[in-house]
């Protein structure tokens, strides 16, 4: 059975120190797909949870699906990638959260733009507002070198997982998000 999440998502890892462990989500991290896995062997089940978009990062998503034949106004109006959807506006999107911020970058990357109604423009918003919090944490992680350790942090790795398609995809995806930080003004330090 497939539960398909980016590589970026489905990894997410800890933008700061205060979001680790139970204050990320890892819903469809390759951990918690192998307890999940293990759990349906031990009670005799024969389907197993696979994540076939793992090692893609958001705009690796959002092409194959343009490949497809999905078109970008479906792509960018009929889609949901929000973790705080607002309840009082007709809006799908924040426009500030993380899964947002990278819903923007993939957009980005595969269409060029993003024509998706954000309730909230995260650009616009001062830097002291709680809005615009994720956009600062993700700011300043980008600005942080990122590697082999840091995908495990504070999350196990099943055995046997080749780490290095999975290094790829947050280094592509950084790159995406980084785009996206510079298209809007705010370019990223090298980390290098």
């Amino acid at each position: 059975m497939a539960v398909p999440e980016n590589g970026q998502l489905a990894l997410n890892p800890a933008l700061t120190p205060a979001r680790v462990a139970a204050c990320s989500t890892r819903s469809v991290h390759p951990h918690t797909l192998s307890l999940l896995n293990e759990l349906i062997r031990s009670v005799g089940g024969e389907v197993s949870l696979v994540n076939p978009y793992l090692h893609l990062t958001k705009g690796e998503v959002c092409q194959h699906a343009l490949t497809a034949g999905l078109p970008p106004a479906v792509l960018t109006g009929a889609t949901v990638s929000c973790g705080h959807p607002p309840r009082d506006r007709s809006e799908f999107h924040c426009g500030h959260c993380y899964p947002c911020l990278v819903r923007r970058s993939g957009l980005l990357a595969a269409i060029g733009a993003d024509d998706t109604p954000y309730a909230k423009d995260v650009w616009s918003l001062p830097d002291d507002l709680d809005a615009a919090a994720d956009r600062r944490a993700l700011h300043r992680w980008l600005s942080r070198r990122f590697g082999v350790r840091d995908l495990f942090t504070d999350m196990p790795l099943p055995d046997g997982l080749d780490l290095c398609p999975l290094l790829q995809v947050v280094e592509r995806g950084r790159a995406e998000l980084a785009t996206l930080f510079a298209r809007h003004g705010q370019p990223v330090p090298s980390s290098r």
